[in-house]
């Protein structure tokens, strides 16, 4: 392996300080909003234990579906069809909920205090200081996230490498849209404890003891409880584990490490299962969830290339991301091939799912917890660059950044279909012929009437 130059560690103050303009320039876009059913299980499931302390979720439901009968439709059957327990189905992993808790007991707080003093806002766990919380709690995690992300790829990079990098998987990937326009979705959650997880287990590489693997188990649990799917990241240390004892004895001498891990990772997913018991009367998953799934990843090529939310075909800079897993290769053979091998991994499992398309997303948002793995990969591609070619992969991630943009405009007004195939060609040509002329309609749709991109018309 490459040791990495002891310059690229340096504080990076002005680079991050130019993330925060970044980020203070995509603000407006921040829209606070619960409204697809995905986020409503979310939302659920914390209401319904902070306020209700149960999980009963028949209330929470009715609340959406008879807010908005027609948006909400597909909501009907979580809430009158009663699951083996009596309880209602719930398919969403709790962790979301677990991280958005601050914020929304935050919220409780404020709304008890300004009641008080004679506001009218209701404390029913609905209003708007609870969405905003949640919301608030999502970006807030995400930001976080890049920030960890930022960390990870300056072990491997320059600081200008790193800054173009982050901003152009945060910018010309799904994480935009699902950290601003719809962040009550688990994706900016799990994006956080990915990359919290993979720079807690590489910095602790060379040197781990049982305290130390305790806390990658309690990390990884808390990667798990997010979203299901991130179990696929527990591959990362158990191989590189196994790789780098070289030996069976090694491994049996340190069995108190590796059992501080199992332990940690289970007290932290054990909630999940108890849900998992009082809602479905077993300890796993639904079965509403496992029979989605076939045993061969039939779809696997779909995933990636299609036209219908396929990843490096709606999102280029990821493909860049993976190709540059060639470049880092070279400067550590075993984390790229690890970090390779989850998202192959990923792919299939994707690839065998029905819905493997993501239903009504706006792209591949399903890998959005595999961002960390992008944005190293292009990082490490855009150091090897200098002087006008450096110029020149800095103007080619702008124009990947306005792709992606034109792609949010197209999905918000309706030019492509948010849950049915579309080609390739139609999305192209939409972006150079129909979205240019109706920019500034968007905008000021956008600026001024910004549920009319979302809410069901009569």
């Amino acid at each position: 392996m490459t040791e990495v130059n002891p310059h690229n560690r340096g504080s990076g103050w002005q680079e991050l300080g130019v993330l925060c303009v970044v980020a203070v320039m995509v603000l407006p876009l921040f829209t606070p909003r619960v409204y697809a059913s995905d986020e409503i299980k979310y939302f659920a499931t914390l209401r319904s234990l902070y306020f209700d302390r149960d999980l009963h979720y028949e209330n929470e439901y009715a609340y959406f579906v008879n807010r908005d009968p027609v948006a909400h439709s597909g909501m009907r059957t979580f809430m009158e069809e009663p699951t083996p327990t009596g309880y209602r189905l719930n398919d969403a992993p709790i962790g979301t909920s677990l991280l958005w808790a601050p914020f929304y007991v935050a919220a409780d707080a404020a709304v008890v205090v300004s009641r008080a003093l004679g506001a009218t806002v209701p404390r029913d766990g609905y209003a708007w200081p609870y969405v905003w919380a949640v919301c608030v709690g999502s970006l807030s995690w995400g930001m976080m996230g890049l920030l960890l992300v930022y960390r990870l790829c300056r072990e491997f990079a320059s600081q200008r490498a790193t800054v173009l990098g982050v901003t152009g998987i945060w910018l010309a990937s799904p994480i935009v849209f699902y950290l601003y326009i719809t962040p009550a979705m688990s994706h900016a959650s799990s994006f956080f404890t990915v990359a919290l997880f993979l720079l807690v287990w590489h910095r602790g590489r060379r040197r781990r003891e049982a305290k130390g693997w305790m806390v990658l188990g309690l990390v990884a649990g808390l990667m798990v409880l997010v979203r299901e799917l991130n179990w696929l990241f527990l591959f990362v240390p158990v191989v590189d584990e196994v790789l780098s004892a070289g030996r069976t004895r090694v491994l049996v001498a340190r069995w108190r490490c590796y059992v501080s891990f199992a332990v940690a990772l289970l007290f932290a997913v054990a909630p999940q299962f108890y849900v998992y018991r009082i809602l479905n009367g077993s300890f796993g998953p639904t079965p509403f969830v496992v029979e989605k799934f076939s045993i061969f990843p039939v779809n696997a090529v779909e995933v990636l290339f299609s036209g219908f939310h396929g990843l490096f075909s709606w999102h280029p800079v990821t493909l860049l991301g993976v190709v540059g897993l060639a470049v880092l290769w070279r400067r550590d053979r075993k984390i790229a091939g690890l970090l390779a091998s989850v998202f192959v991994l990923q792919v299939l499992v994707v690839g065998a799912y029905d819905s493997w398309w993501g239903g009504a997303s706006f792209g591949a948002r399903r890998f959005i917890n595999c961002s960390p793995i992008f944005a190293l990969g292009l990082v490490a591609g855009v150091d090897t660059l200098r002087g006008w070619v450096l110029r020149v992969a800095g103007i080619g991630l702008f124009s990947l950044v306005i792709w992606n943009f034109g792609l949010a405009m197209q999905y918000s007004i309706g030019l492509i279909p948010r849950d049915a195939p579309v080609s390739m060609r139609q999305i192209a040509r939409n972006q150079f012929i129909e979205v240019p002329p109706r920019i500034s309609e968007i905008t000021s749709r956008f600026i001024f009437d910004r549920s009319s991109l979302y809410q069901t018309k009569p």
